[in-house]
């Protein structure tokens, strides 16, 4: 038991510095979107257009995610978690590389952009498994007490990695020309991020197998059915709930995370650098409420700590963007404050996670959360981006909606507990 407790903080650093890596990789496209509209269509293509192909390259990779996601939990649940994780980050590392070295449109005409898109439908074949992977794995390592902190941890370590995506961009800003970086300079950052995944791809090869499925080895291999259909078949309350966390995740995270920086500067009137610093600013204060959540949820009850937290939360972001303009002096104020609540969402894979058994918790994870993620995440960007002009708070309407659904999700379960009866693999005693 003591080896155990001493090797877990290591386990979670790694598996944290993995998957902030991976998500680095995969936001930096959204972050450099501006300037990628410009390289990779006609230079006619009106601005407005040319922002809403270039975020539906950007949902081609949520459209994919689905199909990695199911291929990479179906290995990770008959074969083991560990070379899952492997593949999902080298497979991110190349995808990124490519989109560095491709052609832009003007010198490969229309087969740039669909070199474009054929990248970033490998990057979400490789995100599919890192996150449905990461919550299982750390679920059949921590005792039931931890598991929504532990949840927290790694859904904080992925926003890590969107403060990273900030940090480079703004960096590469500074440093290149206007036109500098519309020549070449928009290529560094990809350059880095393909560096860096191949670091956590290192870090991650140190990595060993839970030993919940090394214990239940013998027990899947003799198992006939494939986990999908097992899923399919008889978890569906499971399959429901964990659609409507992955709704509140997709919503929160790419809104106020992903599209802050594009709707600051085209709703807002920042400017790209100023809107940069802002979303950089909010990153470390969503990490820190994902904690603060995952500590909370497991003192008073996952399905409590949503209920109430949703009121906190369409407050802080009714407040900021309602009165966020370049010219006031609060609007680190309101985004640290709305970041800080936003960082719930944090949790909200522990719905997930104690829905499903650890005989198909990857499968069942990984189905619902990138099938979700797929339509909503990716429709959501190129929705709200073609409301903005007609509805300029359409993204605030959207999240207010959020909030009802937090609080209807929180309120479910904690009418229904035993919707959500799995606590971790310990805790269900190997229930395969």
């Amino acid at each position: 038991m003591a080896s155990s407790v001493t090797r877990l903080p290591r386990l979670l650093a790694l598996s944290g510095i993995g998957g902030a890596l991976e998500f680095f990789d995969f936001v930096i496209f959204l972050f450099l979107a501006p300037v990628i509209s410009k390289n990779f269509f006609p230079p006619d293509t009106p601005e407005w257009l040319a922002d809403v192909h270039v975020l539906g390259i950007f949902a081609a990779g949520y459209v994919f995610r689905p199909l990695g996601g199911l291929i990479m939990a179906h290995f990770g649940d008959r074969s083991g978690r560990k070379q899952v994780f492997l593949f999902s980050i080298l497979l991110m590392t190349f995808a990124t590389t490519g989109i560095a070295l491709i052609p832009s449109y003007s010198t490969a005409g229309w087969l740039a952009p669909l070199l474009l898109v054929f990248l970033r439908m490998m990057q979400g074949v490789a995100i599919g498994g890192e996150a449905p992977g990461a919550w299982t794995f750390v679920a059949e390592h921590v005792a039931p007490r931890h598991l929504a902190l532990a949840c927290s941890f790694m859904s904080s370590s992925l926003i890590a990695g969107v403060l990273m995506a900030s940090l480079v961009t703004m960096a590469v800003h500074s440093y290149f020309s206007p036109a500098a970086m519309l020549d070449y300079g928009w290529r560094v950052p990809f350059v880095v991020a393909g560096g860096l995944g191949l670091l956590g791809a290192i870090l991650r090869r140190w990595l060993s197998e839970t030993p919940v499925f090394l214990r239940a080895r013998k027990q899947r291999a003799a198992a006939k059915r494939l986990p999908i259909l097992v899923v399919l078949r008889s978890h569906w309350e499971a399959l429901s709930i964990s659609v409507v966390a992955t709704w509140i995740l997709s919503a929160v995270v790419i809104v106020t995370t992903l599209m802050t920086p594009l709707i600051l500067q085209k709703q807002y009137h920042f400017d790209p650098q100023a809107a940069l610093a802002i979303s950089a600013f909010g990153s470390p204060f969503v990490c820190v409420g994902g904690i603060c959540a995952g500590y909370m949820a497991d003192r008073v009850g996952l399905g409590r700590y949503f209920m109430f937290a949703s009121l906190p939360f369409a407050t802080a972001n009714f407040l900021f963007y309602s009165y966020v303009d370049p010219a006031s002096g609060n609007v680190y104020l309101l985004y640290g404050l709305s970041s800080f609540f936003n960082g719930m969402v944090g949790a909200i894979p522990c719905f997930m996670v104690r829905a499903f058994p650890s005989s198909v918790r990857f499968t069942g994870i990984s189905l619902a959360y990138n099938v979700t993620f797929a339509v909503f995440g990716g429709l959501t960007p190129v929705v709200i981006g073609a409301l903005l002009p007609t509805l300029p708070l359409s993204h605030m309407y959207y999240l207010l909606a959020v909030a009802v659904g937090i609080f209807l999700l929180g309120a479910y379960v904690t009418v229904r507990p035993s919707a959500v009866r799995y606590r971790s693999a310990r805790d269900e005693g190997l229930a395969i």
